[in-house]
């Protein structure tokens, strides 16, 4: 069973999962990542939206996000 998520702003447990959009798709990569941390691309980002606060908190891969750090 998944635990249930709450926002970290009000404490609302009504969170749906959103977008976070711009121009071209957004990623997180490690400060210390090499020239081949760099080369991979990012750790995709996602987000969960609070429809009672309005706040965002955003989420990325934490496979990928461990993988490329491990390449720095």
């Amino acid at each position: 069973m998944q635990a249930e998520i709450k926002c970290l702003r009000c404490g609302s447990t009504n969170l749906k999962p959103s977008h976070f959009e711009s121009t071209g798709r957004i990623y997180s990569r490690p400060k210390n990542a090499t020239i081949m941390g760099i080369l991979q691309t990012g750790a995709h980002v996602t987000a969960m939206m609070c429809f009672d606060c309005g706040h965002v908190e955003l989420f990325v891969d934490v496979k990928k996000a461990k993988a490329i750090a491990k390449s720095a």
